[in-house]
């Protein structure tokens, strides 16, 4: 699988060392389930599986706040739970309230496309076609410019305005025709901001400085400039692909500026400032707040808001990953809960098992959560006891194993450097799914960066007999003849 396909979750399986604990706000706990949450964060940081700071509070009251692991590595500067973080995704929340807003003073509709305000948009089709309810939901099939090489490969010091951003997608093709399916885009939160911007007539960032982040008593929350110092920030860390087994700062893998779309920096007390301002209609008045935490359709998304459940959305609040950053507000509507996770380092790295632990235990299991931490077993018993027992523990029920976690698992012992284990991974996976040719793929670059470029090739050649469009198995065979000088 290419490295790019993993662009939003990277898998971390622990770290040497021992993790160091910073402040923790003084609490006197009697809820278990509270006590439960701190004691699993607390093992997981022990053994460094953990960065970052956590906020649990019940009836909206604040029953434990603490921070673990170290806000720079260099300096040996911990967390605290004052620390900023990085909340990547989680600004579109903020753009779509800002959306209601103007839809509450009559200056736009769901209705409307984007032509009414953008009048001069380039792409026809987006222009006349796609809606702000398009936009809002991810259903409006604009080009995903965060995933093209165009971005990728650029510096980001380049992207600081919405207009900068713009020629990495305005003359793009479209991926779908408007309405047809879901597909989770930055883009459609950056049209969004403009149109923003285009109504009030001044900047995004300012207006929701104003109208929402103000409104809601968020002082510490905002599109900071990332290479400017930032007082109290996390420096996020992802594994490095150039040393084995280090981390490297993520600053260079997105925009030096948040953006309608996220990517600005907030803490534990201001997003719980934002979860009481949306419960108690702070922001928008009862009729819209009721519109955005409501579900619809399948997709598990609404207008700028996630919901597990989409049946009744009783939990709802948005997560938001990348290269060294998982953050999530959740709002458990029906047991009164309310948690903030917020982590500098990639999402794998005790962020998603924070997630789902406290899920499963506030409102029980999911198919998703079962598949994570069946998948954590298998991981777990093939370091433990070996390969045998682990590919006897897969027969036992491989529809609960997660192809994507077990995949990301690899490619983590790949960055450490590991390549017999991730080779060993490669394989298990194809117990369970021995058609897919992305596990071939990986398993070819594991024997490809273990020197092994024979049964590289050979893997990379099933991973296209299964799946002919697979380029990156065609450019990585180019690249092996090359140096084997075939």
């Amino acid at each position: 699988m290419d490295l790019k396909n993993l662009f939003s979750i990277i898998a971390i399986f622990g770290f040497m060392g021992c993790q160091k604990i910073g402040k923790e706000e003084p609490t006197n706990i009697n809820d278990s389930i509270t006590q439960q949450i701190k004691e699993y964060v607390g093992k997981m940081a022990d053994n460094d599986n953990f960065s970052g700071a956590i906020l649990v509070a019940k009836n909206d009251t604040v029953l434990f706040k603490k921070a673990y692991g170290y806000a720079h590595l260099g300096l040996k500067v911990l967390n605290n739970i004052d620390t900023k973080f990085n909340y990547a995704s989680i600004g579109k929340t903020f753009t779509a309230i800002a959306i209601f807003q103007l839809m509450e003073q009559g200056k736009l509709s769901l209705s409307d496309t984007v032509g009414k305000f953008l009048m001069d948009y380039p792409n026809d089709v987006i222009r006349d076609s796609v809606t702000v309810e398009q936009l809002l939901s991810h259903k409006s099939g604009v080009p995903n410019y965060f995933g093209k090489n165009t971005f990728l490969e650029s510096s980001k010091d380049r992207y600081r305005t919405l207009d900068d951003l713009s020629v990495l997608y305005e003359n793009e093709p479209m991926e779908a025709t408007p309405g047809e399916r879901y597909a989770y885009r930055n883009t459609n939160y950056i049209l969004l901001g403009r149109i923003v911007e285009r109504i009030t007539g001044i900047p995004y960032d300012d207006y929701i400085e104003e109208h929402v982040l103000q409104a809601a008593s968020m002082s510490n929350t905002g599109n900071f400039d990332t290479d400017h110092p930032i007082e109290n920030a996390a420096e996020g860390y992802t594994l490095s692909d150039v040393y084995p087994n280090t981390f490297k700062i993520n600053v260079h893998t997105f925009p030096v500026k948040g953006s309608p779309a996220g990517g600005g920096y907030t803490t534990l007390e201001d997003l719980h400032r934002f979860t009481l301002a949306i419960k108690n209609n702070t922001l928008l008045n009862e009729a819209s707040t009721a519109l955005l935490t409501t579900p619809f359709g399948q997709s598990g998304y609404g207008y700028g808001m996630q919901f597990v459940h989409t049946e009744d959305g009783h939990i709802y609040g948005h997560s938001g990953g990348h290269f060294g950053v998982g953050a999530e507000w959740r709002i458990y509507e029906k047991e009164n809960y309310t948690i903030i996770v917020l982590s500098n380092r990639d999402t794998d790295q005790g962020f998603l098992e924070t997630r789902f632990f406290i899920q499963r235990l506030i409102s029980g299991t999911t198919p998703t959560i079962e598949k994570y931490f069946f998948t954590k077993k298998v991981v777990d018993t093939y370091l433990q006891n070996g390969f045998q027992e682990t590919v006897e523990l897969i027969e036992t029920d491989k529809e609960k194993l997660s192809e994507l976690d077990l995949t990301i698992k690899g490619y983590d012992f790949l960055k450490r450097g590991k390549h017999e284990q991730a080779i060993a991974i490669f394989k298990l996976g194809l117990k369970a799914f021995p058609d897919s040719f992305n596990i071939y793929d990986s398993l070819a670059e594991a024997y490809m960066k273990n020197g092994e470029n024979d049964r590289a090739i050979i893997n990379y050649e099933k991973s296209l007999q299964l799946n002919p469009e697979n380029t990156n198995a065609k450019n990585m065979m180019k690249k092996i003849s090359k140096k084997i000088g075939k």
